[in-house]
């Protein structure tokens, strides 16, 4: 019986960075290493340590645990992850903030104090979003940051609220 090898985390980390569209360079930058450490762990030529498996699984939205789980990591460093971890990027909690605000203003369309209350929305997120624009975002971001323009528009022009994010 053919006994089945287990996948490495450089094999785990590579499927999941091309299962996300990312270059190497895009989740160096993510994570705040070089794209030559990320090619040195994709082709196992060194074995992250637990800060870089904890930044990782962030990224990909997985605990640290499941990232590495049924993978060659070592079992003495598994057991030192944490058991969760941030997975959410301040763009995407910017635009949960702005999504709540909109639907707030959503339920006050048709009021009085709704012409007043869509501009304080307005004036303080379109700088917010510029502010975002200027920033270096990947195609999914920008997809993202376009559709809270979008829902900005909307609910001036038309006094209606439309999803955020594409979410």
């Amino acid at each position: 019986m053919k006994e089945v090898t287990p996948e490495t985390i450089g094999q785990r980390i590579a499927q999941l960075r091309q299962a996300n569209g990312w270059t190497q360079q895009a989740l160096a930058e993510r994570i705040a290493i070089s794209r030559v450490a990320i090619s040195h762990i994709e082709m196992d030529l060194t074995t992250p340590g637990e800060r870089t498996i904890a930044l990782l699984a962030g990224v990909f939205k997985l605990s640290p645990q499941a990232l590495v789980a049924d993978t060659t990591y070592p079992q003495a460093k598994a057991e030192r992850l944490p058991p969760v971890v941030c997975s959410y990027t301040a763009l995407e909690v910017d635009l949960s903030l702005l999504e709540n605000d909109l639907g707030w203003l959503e339920r006050l369309a048709g009021s009085r104090e709704y012409p007043r209350l869509l501009e304080e929305v307005r004036a303080r997120w379109l700088p917010r979003l510029e502010q975002w624009r200027r920033e270096v975002l990947d195609g999914e971001q920008q997809g993202q940051l376009e559709a809270a323009f979008a829902a900005l528009r909307a609910a001036a022009n038309e006094g209606r609220v439309s999803r955020v994010g594409g979410r």
